[in-house]
């Protein structure tokens, strides 16, 4: 299966060229689905067709979705909902208040997550297509399953003793409902498709990131921090797709902006080399109809396979040089004063602006001490080497 993630900065036409793959996809004869996972949907207003969180047929091998919380938790979480929902009525609201506040934050991330591994798990379909909500949002969707898999294995299994206990003792006399073994049932599944999920996500055979950006300073810059940020998380970046081109002209006004928008190309082509990169010119009308979608997917596409792999280079990589074990982790546009690094017995963990990611260290390297950090090439290399913590010499 083929997953193609598509995000970027509000407004620069994600959900346009999400659902342009998606036609293109579907009409070369791949069993497609195109899911949006924005809560301000628009995919639909794109395809002209209503949508919700039911999956629809719009023709022939082409579904679409928009991921509805409500729906997921009349489907997906009934004994976690009607917990939360029983323990909310205990604390004094009422019962149509406490349905509504069951709706917990990230609840939408993990449902488009849990989409993903259902799609993967029963081989629904040969190419996912996902539009998602602006950077900041997908960055917390795509490094969803590797955060919670550190609190899952940190917090959950004393969680779960502490219920144990409180439900021999205290429980006996307490009033407020404790969760039961059928929420806690859920609660692991939820773990177990979390961890799944996120080696589905981290597979650049099966999964890409492909940005979409404009012409224009602040996309730019904001574009080359998401780059940063989903190699933190693994994630494959592949492509980088320019929509809303200006058509070449030589008039007044237009010439000058043109002036201006070689000069955002150059940076573009400059900054994100050797990124492969697809360019797309601004629609004479508004992009919404089969037609238009089809005609953008020309643009960007051409008579090419809109589904192929550009890359599959791995953001972290782990290697021997010289006798000593080396981390490396992709950090475009990034510098060593802005990276912080901590390590722990088994964990190293690794911050980027307000991004932090705890990498599981191999047991090879848990008994090793980091010997140097440095940049090259716009990757973090890191050294592990020194005196192991069983006595024996390290590199």
């Amino acid at each position: 299966m083929r997953i193609i993630i598509y995000t970027g900065k509000g407004g620069v036409g994600k959900t346009s060229v999400a659902a342009a793959t998606a036609l293109r996809s579907a009409r070369m004869g791949y069993r497609t689905i195109a899911m949006s996972t924005d809560a301000a949907h628009s995919l639909s207003d794109s395809l002209e067709v209503p949508l919700s969180g039911d999956i629809r047929n719009i023709e022939e091998n082409l579904d679409a979705i928009e991921v509805d919380v409500v729906h997921e938790l009349e489907t997906r979480w009934k004994e976690v909902q009607k917990y939360v929902s029983d323990f909310l009525q205990f604390q004094g609201l009422g019962e149509v208040n406490a349905k509504e506040m069951t709706v917990w934050p990230g609840m939408e991330l993990m449902s488009a997550l849990f989409y993903v591994w259902d799609f993967y798990d029963k081989k629904m379909y040969d190419v996912v297509i996902l539009d998602t909500a602006p950077t900041a949002e997908t960055l917390r969707l795509l490094s969803f399953p590797e955060m919670s898999d550190w609190y899952f294995d940190k917090l959950y299994k004393v969680f779960k003793n502490a219920l144990k206990l409180a439900r021999a003792t205290v429980g006996k006399f307490m009033k407020t409902p404790l969760p039961s073994d059928e929420v806690m049932k859920d609660i692991e599944k939820i773990r177990d498709r979390l961890r799944s999920v996120k080696e589905i996500l981290t597979d650049p055979t099966v999964t890409s990131v492909r940005l979409v950006v404009n012409p224009e300073r602040m996309v730019i810059n904001e574009t080359k921090r998401a780059f940063t940020y989903l190699c933190l998380y693994d994630l494959t970046v592949e492509c980088l797709v320019v929509n809303r081109l200006m058509p070449q002209c030589s008039d007044g006004y237009f010439k000058d902006k043109l002036t201006e928008q070689d000069c955002y190309m150059g940076i573009i082509n400059e900054s994100f080399s050797p990124l492969t990169i697809l360019t797309a010119t601004q629609m004479p009308t508004e992009l919404v109809g089969k037609k238009s979608l089809e005609a953008l997917a020309d643009m960007i596409f051409g008579t090419t396979d809109p589904t192929m792999i550009y890359t599959v280079e791995k953001p972290m990589e782990i290697y021997e040089e010289n006798g000593s074990s080396i981390l490396s982790l992709k950090l475009p546009f990034s510098t060593k004063e802005e990276v912080e690094l901590y390590k722990t017995e088994d964990t190293l963990i690794v911050q980027v602006g307000h991004y932090k990611r705890s990498v599981s260290l191999p047991y090879s390297l848990m008994k090793k001490e980091t010997k140097k950090a440095e940049f090259k090439g716009g990757r973090l290399l890191i050294t592990f080497g020194g005196v192991d913590q069983d006595g024996g010499e390290g590199g």
